[in-house]
């Protein structure tokens, strides 16, 4: 804090002490122009005239040399502007002599040497340029009394002027010390704003909702890492979520270049006075992502700021989807307990009714024995979905894993299944919950196979594209008819006799509840399931345990 606070009064010291150089410099030529004007005329300076010009010549070339030379070197500030002084009073002190006596206009001069050593340089040497200036005007006076006789006007004008001086001394230091009291208050205040900035910058990059603000000429005012992920943003400077109303900006940094159809679209709104919440679609590599759009203008009127609030209708539809879980958890959870008791009854008097050995009853007994066994597994699926454990994701090496995992789980099956697997490919993901969505998804795919061509194979991919990862299960059955593909993912939807109609369901759900999205793609020959996970960064551990809690 020191430090900076040394840094600060530095930079302070030099935009000073660079206006009284440039001062210095006006200020000599000023003085040259008014002798050349009164040229010809009677004045005190007619008999030396050559002496003066040389003097000003002189003064007007060390001010530029001396501006030139702070400008270019700034190290040494005080002692530099003591010597300017110093030499300033060696100047003003010529044009006293050159007077024949002190005026208004030279004491002027004296006071502003005085008040400008008590901004630039330490109090003791301004205390000594204060002194320096009352010695040379009081022995100035006291060299002319020796040629009048005038001795009371001299004590008059030599205690004025040296009471002018003084004054203008303590003066200058009561200003320097309110100055930098107030500079000094300024600067931490402003050292707080930018720690707020900071922290509320920092608060703004954790959103999840992407929030975007922009002037009333499309210019990107800020951004946070939301807002860029939803939207594909490309730009050259990385430094820009804090940047604010830049003069010399490229079209990187312009809505209208980057996204055109969002910004037209929001110009419309604006205009029209619509509602403040519109759909916008955005290109996500072979999918069109659609993000609700909401905008509202900042109490900014010189700017005409629009805060811009982008949300995945994903996102969304998944915290409704949340909702709907944790009511159909609790409702399923306590049906499949009522069920579960009469059904054991019933259970128990097909098996009185089976030792009876009554050849008419058994096939009803048999067909009684199969049905109860089937809903007995629905409830014991629903059951566990309501029982799932919190999702732990981890960092799972795909071209390893997944030869491991059908080794492991698929033994019996793996004769069917061709891999292609791409090296190196990882995604975070709970290692149990991947390998129930990829059992339920290989074994769908060799039923459903094997039942259009005996013997077929299952083609089980993981590949990278850009920032994606996908897992494609792909069979060579007769695909999935299109009046059935929207009720896939359904609840106790099956296009099997004997599917509880749970497994894509539950599938689906330990997908996104690792932030990942389990598609149908429909082929030319057969059917596919793809897992997306993205690979922007480690997936939300609150976000996905309160998934799994739901579960």
């Amino acid at each position: 804090m020191l430090m900076h606070r040394n840094d600060h009064a530095l930079d302070t010291l030099a935009r000073l002490g660079t206006a009284y150089t440039h001062y210095r410099l006006v200020l000599s030529i000023v003085l040259s122009c008014i002798f050349v004007l009164a040229l010809g005329r009677e004045t005190n300076f007619a008999s030396i005239t050559s002496v003066y010009i040389w003097g000003s010549l002189g003064y007007i070339l060390c001010c530029a040399l001396q501006l030139v030379f702070f400008l270019r070197f700034q190290y040494y500030l005080t002692t530099q502007l003591f010597l300017y002084l110093v030499f300033d009073v060696a100047y003003i002190t010529l044009l006293l002599v050159l007077g024949f006596g002190p005026n208004v206009a030279i004491v002027l001069l004296y006071m502003v040497v005085v008040l400008a050593a008590t901004l630039l340089i330490t109090s003791r040497q301004a205390l000594f340029i204060t002194l320096l200036n009352i010695i040379i005007v009081v022995y100035q006076q006291f060299f002319l009394t020796l040629f009048a006789d005038e001795r009371v006007s001299f004590y008059g004008n030599s205690a004025v002027i040296t009471l002018i001086f003084i004054s203008t001394y303590l003066l200058g230091q009561m200003a320097i010390r309110r100055m930098k009291a107030v500079e000094h208050l300024a600067h931490h205040q402003s050292q707080a704003i930018l720690e707020l900035q900071s922290v509320n910058q920092n608060i703004v990059e954790q959103l999840a909702t992407g929030c975007i603000v922009i002037n009333q000429d499309g210019y990107l005012v800020a951004i946070n890492q939301a807002a860029r992920q939803l939207l594909n943003w490309q730009r050259s400077s990385p430094h820009h979520d804090v940047q604010m109303y830049s003069s010399t900006a490229s079209d990187e940094e312009y809505l209208q270049t980057q996204h055109p159809d969002l910004y037209e679209q929001l110009r419309h709104h604006q205009c029209n006075a619509d509602q403040d919440r519109f759909y916008y679609n955005v290109a996500q590599y072979n999918f069109h992502q659609r993000i609700v759009v909401t905008y509202q203008p900042l109490s900014s009127v010189q700017h005409g700021l629009t805060l811009i609030s982008l949300e995945s209708l994903q996102h969304i539809n998944q915290q409704a989807q949340r909702l709907k879980l944790a009511a159909l958890g609790q409702l399923s959870a306590s049906i499949a307990h009522e069920i579960r008791n009469p059904l054991a009854a019933i259970a128990q008097a097909n098996a009185l009714l089976l030792a009876d050995e009554n050849p008419d009853q058994a096939p009803l007994t048999q067909i009684i024995a199969k049905q109860c066994t089937r809903i007995n597994r629905i409830i014991e699926d629903t059951l566990n979905m309501s029982r799932q454990p919190r999702t732990q994701p981890q960092l799972i090496d795909l071209s390893t894993w997944i030869v491991q995992f059908v080794t492991e789980d698929l033994s019996d099956q793996a004769h069917f299944i061709q891999y292609y697997l791409q090296d190196k490919v990882q995604i975070w993901f709970d290692p149990q919950q991947l390998r129930q969505v990829l059992t339920n998804l290989i074994r769908n795919a060799i039923r459903h196979g094997h039942a259009a061509h005996p013997d077929s194979l299952v083609h089980l991919c993981a590949y990278q594209v850009q920032d994606q990862v996908y897992i494609d299960v792909i069979d060579e059955g007769g695909g999935v008819p299109l009046n059935e593909r929207e009720r896939l993912f359904s609840p106790f939807f099956s296009t099997s006799i004997d599917g509880t109609g749970l497994g894509l369901y539950l599938s689906k759900t330990f997908c996104e509840a690792n932030q990942a999205i389990l598609r149908y793609i429909a082929q030319p020959q057969g059917s596919c399931f793809r897992i997306e996970c993205s690979l922007l960064h480690e997936p939300l551990s609150e976000l996905a345990h309160e998934m799994s809690a739901i579960l």
